[in-house]
């Protein structure tokens, strides 16, 4: 116990010394690294919005899947009102994505945008509205359909602003991306027409 009590002095200039060395070390690291002052918005990829697209894809296939399962039950229902609730807010996070984006896309960026945008939700929007319209009796049935076209129109809003700020980000031919836009939002109108009438 002496010996260690004799030795506290050492140990507490050892311990001050190696204190000292690791703030100076990290100090002249931080100064020798640039500076990391990037601005949020050049960290919005094109990969970033392909990520976005998907999530609005996978929302629009589980609300495809459960329009096929709706039976008229309110258990069946439920799902339906987090499906759109889920494709509203991967929506939404696109829209925000696409108008943080400080520069615009290189061709060779949108035709990838554009590419994934054309195989997936140019094909799931479309085949869901269609699901969605064979279902329209069940749904007159339980008197949903005011929620059921409400639900398209906030979609179909979704759409035509993500759309819109996304194409303003987008080099090169816009052709095949208007076209692509162009057939969602004839396939969203379309219902939104079904279930007025």
């Amino acid at each position: 116990m002496e010996e260690v009590i004799n030795n506290l002095p050492i140990l507490r200039t050892t311990m001050r010394s190696f204190t000292s060395v690791l703030v100076l070390g990290l100090a002249a690291i931080s100064t020798a690294l640039p500076l990391a002052n990037v601005d949020k918005r050049e960290l919005i990829s094109y990969e970033t919005l392909i990520s976005d697209i998907k999530g609005i894809d996978d929302g629009v296939k589980a609300l495809t899947a459960d329009l096929k399962a709706y039976d008229g039950s309110l258990t069946s229902e439920a799902p339906i009102a987090g499906d759109i609730t889920a494709i509203h807010l991967a929506n939404r996070k696109g829209y925000t994505d696409a108008n943080l984006r400080a520069t615009k896309f290189n061709e060779t960026e949108t035709k990838a945008i554009v590419d994934y945008t054309v195989q997936s939700v140019g094909v799931s929007i479309p085949n869901s509205v269609e699901v969605l319209k064979s279902k329209k009796p069940e749904f007159e049935s339980k008197g949903m359909i005011p929620v059921i076209l409400g639900g398209l129109k906030l979609l179909k809003y979704d759409h035509d602003s993500f759309s819109a700020a996304l194409l303003a980000k987008t080099t090169g031919s816009q052709a095949e991306g208007t076209a692509v836009v162009k057939k969602i939002d004839d396939a969203l109108q379309s219902g939104i027409d079904y279930y007025s009438s």
